[in-house]
């Protein structure tokens, strides 16, 4: 039985089987990548503006997505059009989620080269679509500089979270833009994990009772929770205070052939899976305490899922930011951090683009037992609009 995935889903899944194949911890936020991807789409035309909308699996502009509609878009190219109704749908459904026990920041930034003549289509649309913050830079002259302070802006906006996501020589006398976003997110469970209950357990990295363990810190909670059992996997959602967001924890019965993971076929299925079919059950977790932090240079892995030519100088196609020079894009850097704990979680994240010149409640129901001992899954996603904020995978807590 297959669900409809919500915005960036099929994205962040296709993201995540190439990210993933090193074997080792994982945490992304597709929703930083795919924000960070449409600004630069909103610029790009012809063949490059296919291939980024094809590579972020792109509704129309008045397609439907988790039970809200997409904003109008003005008239403009198929792709820059579904791009700036994307941002519009990623700033609203944002703009919601703040409250006392939720904080949710996504601010979307361009450093643009000091006397650039760019199109006043391409600011405006970033300016109404996504609230774009501009900024005036001197790449020309002064390219280090600027580099520390767009890394500098970062690590404010994500609270001292993501750091230095530029490296050195990422940026240099020939970039003309940066588009940045950041994510920054920290929520208290509806339900929080009792720390007297907090112990020491084994964890298995090879899969369940196999090879040799690992201590962790297992949290242990029962409680009436969203719970599904099916294709080998139980999964579970863990609800933050306030009711939109939520973290989705996916653990598969065992691993034959190495680390387990969802059949990657229907990753971006599973994802909304559990909302739309999962049933209210008394569920007794075990869940390690993780904190991960990662980061990549996202180039081969978007030339993998069909970007080529906006990272090609010469045939790239940004005459819809400007004219005056033929732009390419030079780096695309991103990191993520994820800390879980009895009380909560705290995620950031940060995404970069380089250019360069050239269900059914069972209240009767038996508990169910869930003892997450080996590599799992999780995803943070707002249950409303289905958004895909983070995901990522466990393999030593």
């Amino acid at each position: 039985m297959s669900d409809p995935p919500g915005p960036d889903d099929a994205f962040g899944a296709a993201l995540y089987r190439l990210l993933a194949a090193d074997g080792g911890d994982l945490v992304f936020s597709p929703a930083s990548i795919g924000a960070a991807l449409r600004m630069a789409l909103c610029g790009a035309r012809g063949q490059t503006a296919a291939e980024i909308a094809t590579a972020l699996d792109l509704p129309g502009p008045q397609a439907a997505a988790g039970g809200q509609r997409i904003p109008a878009t003005p008239p403009g190219p198929p792709g820059p059009q579904a791009a700036a109704g994307g941002l519009r749908l990623l700033s609203h459904a944002l703009a919601d989620l703040p409250g006392d026990d939720v904080i949710v920041r996504a601010p979307n930034t361009m450093w643009v080269q000091s006397g650039l003549p760019v199109q006043p289509g391409f600011t405006a649309t970033l300016r109404e679509a996504a609230a774009v913050s501009i900024r005036d830079a001197d790449f020309t002259r002064a390219a280090d500089a600027a580099r520390q302070e767009i890394n500098d802006l970062i690590g404010k906006q994500t609270e001292g979270k993501i750091t230095d996501l530029l490296p050195s020589g990422s940026i240099d006398a020939l970039t003309r833009l940066v588009l940045a976003n950041a994510i920054y997110l920290k929520a208290a469970w509806a339900y929080p994990f009792p720390e007297s209950a907090t112990a020491d357990a084994p964890f298995y990295p090879e899969g369940p009772g196999t090879g040799s363990p690992v201590t962790v810190r297992m949290m242990r909670l029962t409680e009436n929770l969203r719970y599904l059992r099916e294709d080998g996997c139980q999964s579970v959602l863990l609800p933050y205070r306030g009711g939109r967001l939520a973290m989705t924890i996916m653990l598969p019965d065992r691993a034959p052939d190495g680390p387990p993971d969802p059949p990657p076929a229907d990753l971006a299925a599973r994802l909304g899976a559990l909302t739309r079919r999962g049933a209210s059950r008394q569920v007794r977790l075990a869940l390690p305490t993780f904190r991960l932090e990662k980061e990549f240079g996202l180039i081969p892995a978007l030339q993998r899922l069909g970007i080529a030519q906006a990272f090609q100088p010469g045939r790239a196609d940004f005459t819809g930011i400007t004219t005056a020079e033929s732009l390419s894009v030079s780096a695309v850097a991103h990191k993520a951090y994820i800390d879980v704990d009895e009380h909560g979680t705290e995620a950031a994240a940060a995404t970069a683009v380089m250019i360069r010149a050239v269900a059914a409640i069972r209240p009767d129901a038996p508990p169910v037992t869930m003892t997450v001992d080996h590599p799992f899954l999780f995803a943070i996603t707002d249950t409303s609009t289905g958004l895909l904020l983070f995901l990522g995978r466990v393999i030593r807590p």
